[in-house]
């Protein structure tokens, strides 16, 4: 059985959270909505797959994952990708909600884990 359970969200980098935000929103039909700015990320539901927006104020210039894989145990799933040859690009981080690490592979893709919480 794999430690990932498959392909989440997908990872769009953004310069302004709130214009960002109100734009997809216009583009997916939404209503505007409540940006909470003093967060670093906003997340929409789009069929099925989510969208995270990301300002990145709390990443390195260099880090920048396209999408997410999905597991249930976070650090047995950094243990496999330093295990087969995986770069950690941004340790695993954790909090109430979720815990996530970045790494890139062998072609410099950068990819976040995710282990959500609720």
């Amino acid at each position: 059985m794999s430690l990932f359970k498959g392909i989440g969200d997908v990872v769009l980098h953004v310069n302004d959270l709130q214009q960002s935000a109100e734009w997809y929103a216009k583009i997916l039909g939404k209503p505007k909505p409540k940006v909470n700015t003093s967060h670093p990320v906003h997340w929409f539901e789009s069929g099925g797959r989510g969208m995270l927006l990301d300002d990145n104020r709390n990443n390195p210039d260099y880090v920048r994952p396209s999408f997410m894989l999905l597991t249930e145990d976070i650090d047995k799933a950094y243990g496999w990708i330093k295990e087969n040859d995986g770069i950690i690009e941004r340790e695993i981080a954790r909090d109430d909600m979720v815990s996530f690490f970045v790494f890139s592979d062998m072609d410099k893709n950068m990819v976040m884990v995710c282990e959500q919480h609720q």
